[in-house]
């Protein structure tokens, strides 16, 4: 693996961005896309790229504790726990079911707590 990669700057950057995005909502002399664009990649980041758990329900009452990529992509180990994070998305049965494993672990809730005010966010800065 390179440097590069495990450098906690290079996984954690969009933790960063949000909060470079928070600022810029409270500046004067930037305008509402540049404030919403900052937070639709934070958010696009969340989704895809933050590094999380796997979250996935194995057999039993456990959620999968492997690495993954973002909230909605499961681990690389098992191709069952993609589909299964996918599917729970695509359904659309209940909000609680779509969020499954979001909540599950550290990771996944400053991950969603971030996503939440990143959509928050990207609407503040429309109205801005």
């Amino acid at each position: 693996m390179s440097r590069k990669k495990e450098s906690p700057l290079y996984r954690y950057w969009g933790y960063l961005l949000l909060a470079g995005a928070v600022v810029l909502l409270f500046a004067r002399d930037v305008g509402p896309l540049a404030v919403s664009g900052a937070f639709a990649l934070c958010f696009v980041w969340m989704l895809l790229a933050a590094p999380t758990w796997c979250g996935a329900k194995n057999r039993g009452e456990r959620y999968c504790r492997n690495n993954s990529s973002g909230l909605l992509g499961g681990c690389r180990q098992v191709r069952q726990h993609q589909w299964q994070r996918f599917k729970s998305l695509t359904r659309l049965d209940t909000l609680s079911t779509a969020a499954r494993g979001w909540f599950t672990g550290a990771p996944q809730q400053i991950a969603t707590c971030a996503l939440a005010v990143s959509a928050i966010g990207v609407v503040a800065g429309l109205l801005k």
